[in-house]
């Protein structure tokens, strides 16, 4: 007998030697980690325990359980990882958690090691399994501790509703780190959008056109009157936005339900949520899509000038889009926006004209219906209309001074309209036509 409890102890010693400091990711708690593994402070209680609720969402025969009771309202705890974990490419975590806590319960999971960083996800289920998901994108390889923090910001009771359980922790591929200029349409970059305020943003398919994508923000009723989304994770763009005097617009394609909404844009630097720009202006149209440009020389009253950020060298790594700034939810009502192709530099400079030949014009450009291509004194004898593959749509023999081509041949997007003139000294002259969304 007493040979079996030593031969147990060794069996459960080499466990505690193999967990404790050794975790690496996916955890199922199965064999590691042990209950001496959790990391307890200020009134959080970390156990591995016999699952209690098995069902088809999950059939492990160990959890993770944290009781919160007293303390502080950050009460938790913690494990310690092997290695600093890596977020080049897997740079989302996900969990399953149970909880009869109430739905939109918070869970915040902080990372520490060099530093620290953290994420809140909001629950939306009560009393089963679901996993929920926290993006670290762009976060640096400097963290091996996680840190959880069960119903943040408030003080447990050690009741059920203080009681968490949790299971499969693992890193999962997102793909890389988004970058400017943003059109939704690479499969190996994460789109994953950041909202507050009430928020609600998702990836879809374009209403008008089914191969063209873009972000949906639903602006629910209770959204506050700052209400907005991060483009992009909490990690920001790999590149800073090069914003100078010289060189202050970037641009965005909206769609908004009513004519005069005002939406602001704000740029920061992820790393200090203190360096911020901001700048607001109207949509024009009413449930049309268009192109509206965004110049943070003109701040918005009360933000900081970009000219002081700049003078105190200040860098620009992340953007936020407000829809209907400085109005609630419970106000305007439940509305719908969207939002595609964010750029940095002006309008005029990326679509309006768009001339990669002066001699060639077509207005107005970007268009809902038509372009009037100005032929007279041109010596011009044949128009092409060509996809971005290089494939010839149309072709126009001018027979006036002003050519009529009619967009609504064509589906929302860029074109290439090529001129090939008289003269065979003149090569053909090359610009760009853009149809934009409307629905």
């Amino acid at each position: 007998m007493n040979q079996l409890k030593k031969l147990l102890f060794c069996v459960l010693l080499s466990f505690s030697s193999l967990s404790n400091g050794q975790l690496v990711l996916p955890i199922d708690f199965e064999i590691v980690p042990i209950t001496a593994d959790f990391i307890d402070f200020d009134g959080g209680k970390g156990t591995v325990i016999s699952n209690p609720a098995i069902n088809a969402q999950n059939q492990s025969t160990k959890v993770a359980q944290i009781i919160r009771q007293g303390g502080q309202i950050w009460a938790g705890s913690k494990l310690r990882l092997k290695d600093n974990l890596n977020f080049t490419q897997y740079s989302q975590l996900t969990m399953k958690v149970f909880t009869t806590a109430p739905i939109g319960t918070t869970i915040k999971l902080k990372l520490e090691g060099q530093g620290t960083t953290e994420r809140d996800v909001i629950t939306t289920k009560s009393n089963e399994w679901e996993s929920l998901t926290w993006d670290f994108t762009g976060s640096p390889d400097k963290f091996n501790e996680l840190v959880f923090m069960f119903d943040f910001g408030k003080i447990g009771n050690g009741t059920d509703l203080s009681t968490f359980l949790f299971d499969d922790i693992m890193q999962l591929y997102s793909g890389k780190q988004i970058n400017l200029p943003v059109n939704f349409e690479d499969s190996t970059i994460n789109y994953t959008m950041t909202d507050f305020g009430g928020n609600q943003s998702t990836l879809v398919a374009d209403p008008e056109d089914a191969n063209n994508h873009v972000i949906k923000v639903l602006k629910s009723s209770n959204s506050a009157t700052w209400a907005g989304t991060t483009i992009g994770t909490q990690g920001g763009f790999t590149s800073n936005i090069p914003l100078s005097l010289a060189s202050s617009k970037m641009n965005v394609m909206v769609w908004s339900p009513e004519a005069g909404t005002p939406i602001r844009l704000k740029v920061e630097d992820y790393r200090d949520p203190t360096h911020t720009c901001e700048t607001q202006t109207n949509t024009k149209f009413s449930k049309k899509w268009e192109i509206v440009e965004f110049d943070f020389k003109n701040q918005a009253m009360g933000t900081e000038l970009l000219s002081v950020g700049l003078s105190k060298g200040w860098t620009y790594n992340k953007a936020s889009i407000f829809f209907n700034f400085g109005t609630e939810g419970a106000t305007s009502g439940e509305k719908t926006y969207y939002f595609d192709n964010v750029k940095f530099g002006s309008v005029s400079t990326q679509s309006k004209d768009s001339e990669l030949n002066e001699d060639v014009k077509a207005y107005p450009n970007p268009t809902y219906e038509n372009w009037y291509i100005d032929v007279k004194d041109k010596r011009i004898d044949l128009l092409e209309i060509f996809d971005l593959s290089g494939k010839l749509l149309k072709s126009i023999v001018p027979n006036e001074d002003i050519v009529i081509i009619d967009s609504n041949d064509f589906g929302s997007g860029v074109y290439l309209l090529k001129s090939s003139f008289s003269s065979k000294i003149e090569k053909p002259a090359i610009i760009r036509l853009v149809k934009l969304k409307d629905f």
